[in-house]
């Protein structure tokens, strides 16, 4: 980040300063910032709130115009990065007024936008999406990304694997029976119903964050550690996966149990929730990888995410592959 920033929160609901409150709170518990810390405080005045309504073509132009005015009153250059952190069905209707109100191609400066997964519900609106957003973006202004990349232990892997002399000679068919990746939580939908309702946990978990920590583990070196260099080796392993038989995958959702010694209600029972949904909150998956290193007579499987248990026994949730 430059030394003169500011970072402007923008959501549907009238928060005003609660916003920078609420960051400050946050920054305490997970963050590890002491609330006394002066550079907490320095770093908190540069949050501010502006409420807009999506759908709003109107509501673009005073965002654009606040802005503006921040920009001025702090002295900060022309420089833009748009995090779309939204629900997925806002992401091409907020690019499109972006792009109306000439936000995403200023004069006097550089523009970027961050978009969350998940990018499209299959491939077809993938495609569809990507068109919408390229029609408004440069395609070097687009970053799609995968926040579980953010994670130490996932940026580890990659180290681990390639910086280490001892398991290097031997990450292959040959010494590993298989291999078992799982993402497990202790935690329910977290008031996102109608989220879940739509994406269920092969979209929300499998599809990205699943299958980028089968890609970091299963690889091939990469010419160097840049965006392009790294990506062509983790499509080289998606393309060697073979169609996944029905019967190597599983889907189940959590009921009431207890986790933690506390009693909690099944996703059925979750606040707007259909109280027949059939949306999966755990998946498991086995699939394997034909190429020179997976290939052969062992297999390596991937496990699927999801949030419970298969049997609605428990609230947890749980994303994994396995054999």
């Amino acid at each position: 980040m430059p030394s003169n920033f500011a970072i402007v929160g923008v959501a549907r609901r009238a928060l005003g300063d609660e916003f920078a409150a609420d960051m400050r709170e946050g920054i305490v518990e997970f963050g590890g910032a002491e609330a006394g810390d002066p550079r907490l405080g320095e770093f908190v005045g540069r949050i501010s709130y502006v409420p807009l309504n999506f759908d709003d073509p109107a509501s673009y132009a005073g965002l654009n115009a606040e802005l503006g005015r921040i920009a001025r009153d702090k002295g900060i250059g022309g420089k833009r990065l748009y995090y779309l952190a939204t629900a997925p069905e806002f992401f091409a209707g907020i690019i499109e007024n972006l792009g109306a109100q000439g936000m995403a191609q200023l004069e006097q400066g550089k523009v970027a936008v961050v978009i969350e997964k998940p990018f499209g519900h299959d491939l077809d609106s993938a495609r569809e999406l990507n068109r919408q957003v390229n029609a408004v973006f440069h395609e070097d202004q687009v970053f799609r990304i995968d926040h579980y990349l953010g994670k130490e232990t996932v940026q580890n892997i990659l180290v681990f694997r390639f910086a280490n002399g001892i398991f290097e000679p031997v990450w292959n068919r040959n010494y590993i029976d298989h291999v078992q990746i799982t993402a497990a939580e202790t935690l329910g939908i977290e008031g996102r119903g109608p989220f879940y309702e739509k994406a269920g946990a092969l979209r929300d978990v499998v599809q990205n964050h699943v299958m980028e920590l089968l890609s970091f583990v299963a690889m091939e070196p990469p010419s160097s550690f840049d965006a392009d260099a790294v990506r062509r080796e983790k499509v080289k392993v998606w393309r060697a996966i073979p169609p996944i038989p029905v019967l190597n995958a599983v889907r189940g959702q959590y009921g009431p149990g207890i986790v933690e010694g506390q009693r909690v209600i099944g996703y059925r029972d979750e606040d707007r929730v259909n109280p027949e949904s059939g949306t999966e909150t755990y998946a498991a998956v086995r699939l394997q990888i034909e190429n020179w290193r997976w290939a052969g007579y062992r297999s390596i499987c991937a496990p699927a995410s999801g949030s419970g248990s298969v049997l609605r026994r428990s609230a947890s949730s749980s994303s994994s592959l396995r054999c």
